[in-house]
């Protein structure tokens, strides 16, 4: 948070419930109205909704996974940088 400002990945990651729990109530009011047999009704009416809720949140997820996976990135590199720099120095006797 940069000057009281939110970031748009997290308002993003914000809404994702909301769009999840839309996903979630479209899918178990299409699967309710179909004619399923009863042993398969159960599991598709547990796991189906549930999928497709999490498929609705995957696009306002994915700013905020990007966003931390360069700053990750970044931060692997910085090191990877020091490290070349301290075995460049000699100072040190190898281990």
């Amino acid at each position: 948070m940069r000057n009281g400002l939110i970031s748009r990945p997290t308002i993003l990651a914000i809404l994702a419930l909301p769009a999840g729990v839309i996903g979630y109530a479209i899918a178990s009011a299409v699967l309710s109205g179909l004619a399923l047999p009863d042993g398969a009704r159960d599991a598709l009416l547990l796991f189906v909704p549930l999928f497709v809720g999490g498929l609705f949140m995957v696009p306002f997820l994915l700013p905020l996974f990007d966003r931390m996976a360069k700053r990750d990135l970044a931060a692997h590199r910085a090191q990877q940088a020091a490290e070349a720099g301290d075995d460049a120095g000699g100072d040190k006797p190898p281990d």
